[in-house]
């Protein structure tokens, strides 16, 4: 009996002894793998407390946020001048506020508050091109036509101030940018707004000046004139008759039923004896270089290493590595024509990714406008009700070096838009495309 004891007994310990190094590993896992995670926001606030939560966001924007030395921001003194303002908020309305003034300050297009949105509650009439200083309509909501305005109106005027001083008076986290170009843009495109039932405008057109006034209806749209959603496929392509191609590719997220790789292919199949190929990526604000990265992979006859993004902070997500290599591999029947790609200042993220891999590896040349330069390869951070923000934490360097951050890349062939450009719906940048390549400008695989 003592000997059954005594083996019972050792079972037991045995057991006892997996079941402990059993818990030990769990909480090895939790803290390598879950406690980092919480730390950047990646999970949903412990407790409803607006101090508590504004503090774990300094702490993971401290340890992940990417940019801090290179945009020259004291995060200490930043995040201790606007604690003053989360020590009075009561509401989590109050709280968003602050944050998304504090994170305006970053200058980051990549981190801000994502939701709410730091549109809510603003009507937006009209959205203008930044010429140069010049502002001119570009794209016209319904009750803005009613009131008169006009496509290729110069703005002169918001309200009761000159157009220069009402771009200076827009909230910070309405304008918010990598590079001045993004912020000029973003100003563009929502200085024709208010949150306000009224708004008068000043302008300048073919028949002259005018004033004009337009009344918020009543109704819940946002009021941002958008085109009509295109019911087929989002990448779009056309001969021009000179034989060269022209392929439009507005974004890089897909879904909605969009498979955008396949879109791409079955465009490029009918061009596959074009002498070249324009691509039009103007407009394109990103998306994902899983998407981006296989397009471009029709234009490369071999793989092709074009950045490195380096982190400040490990995570499983990422392996735990500090630095991550983008590759851009062949797919498919290459492409052997010429290739060029236009650009503008709203090419951000993912586009400027895919522009990188074809231009530094010398297969695309550029014509246009220099790039909005942001690039972060954002993480949300979950806010106090329901809300969430986004912080840059990857900076993204080319082959040389070069962080594309606030630089954005530079056209080959800068190309410079009038005010009848855009009223004659003239378009100067595939013009001189075009004629630049049929001049021999550009290169083949």
């Amino acid at each position: 009996m003592y000997g059954k004891r005594t083996v019972g007994s050792l079972k037991k310990k045995h057991v006892g002894l997996v079941v402990g190094c059993i818990a030990v590993l769990v909480i090895l896992v939790v803290a390598v793998i879950l406690v980092p995670l919480y730390q950047v926001g990646r999970f949903a606030p412990s407790q409803h407390s607006i101090q508590a939560n504004f503090q774990r966001l300094c702490l993971a924007m401290e340890t992940a946020y990417t940019y801090f030395e290179a945009k020259g921001i004291d995060w200490a003194e930043l995040s201790s001048r606007y604690s003053k303002d989360v020590a009075t908020a009561t509401k989590d309305g109050d709280y968003y506020r602050v944050v998304a003034s504090m994170l305006a300050e970053v200058q980051d297009g990549h981190t801000g508050l994502l939701s709410p949105s730091v549109m809510s509650g603003r009507y937006t009439f009209a959205t203008c091109i930044d010429l140069d200083g010049t502002l001119v309509v570009d794209q016209i909501d319904v009750v803005a036509v009613a009131a008169g305005l006009q496509r290729g109106d110069v703005v002169l005027a918001v309200g009761d101030l000159p157009i220069a001083a009402a771009l200076k008076a827009l909230p910070p986290m309405l304008v918010a940018g990598s590079s001045e170009g993004q912020r000029l843009s973003k100003a563009a495109r929502v200085v024709l707004g208010t949150t306000g039932d009224s708004l008068s405008v000043v302008v300048c057109g073919i028949d002259g000046e005018r004033k004009l006034y337009f009344n918020r209806p009543a109704s819940p749209l946002t009021g941002t004139p958008v085109p009509i959603p295109n019911l087929g496929p989002r990448i779009t392509g056309r001969l021009l008759p000179s034989g060269i191609g022209v392929i439009a590719i507005p974004d890089f997220e897909g879904g909605n039923g969009h498979d955008l790789v396949a879109e791409f292919d079955a465009v490029l199949h009918t061009m596959m004896d074009a002498p070249a190929i324009i691509v039009d990526v103007r407009g394109n604000g990103g998306g994902s270089t899983l998407i981006s990265d296989r397009i471009a992979g029709r234009f490369l006859s071999s793989a092709f290493t074009y950045g490195r993004e380096y982190y400040t902070k490990r995570l499983v997500l990422r392996f735990w590595s500090a630095w991550y290599d983008y590759r851009v591999k062949p797919r498919g029947v290459t492409y052997q024509g010429k290739v060029v790609i236009l650009t503008d200042v709203r090419c951000v993220s993912t586009t400027e990714n895919f522009i990188v891999a074809l231009v530094d590896s010398g297969r695309a040349h550029t014509v246009g406008q220099r790039t909005g330069g942001s690039s972060g390869n954002p993480m949300r951070f979950m806010l106090t009700g329901g809300a969430f923000v986004r912080f840059s934490t990857g900076a993204f360097h080319r082959l040389d070096g070069t962080l594309l951050e606030g630089q954005g890349i530079a056209a080959d062939i800068e190309v410079a838009w009038t005010v009848d450009d855009i009223r004659s719906g003239h378009d100067p940048d595939l013009e001189t495309a075009e004629k630049s390549l049929l001049c021999g400008f550009g290169s083949s695989n």
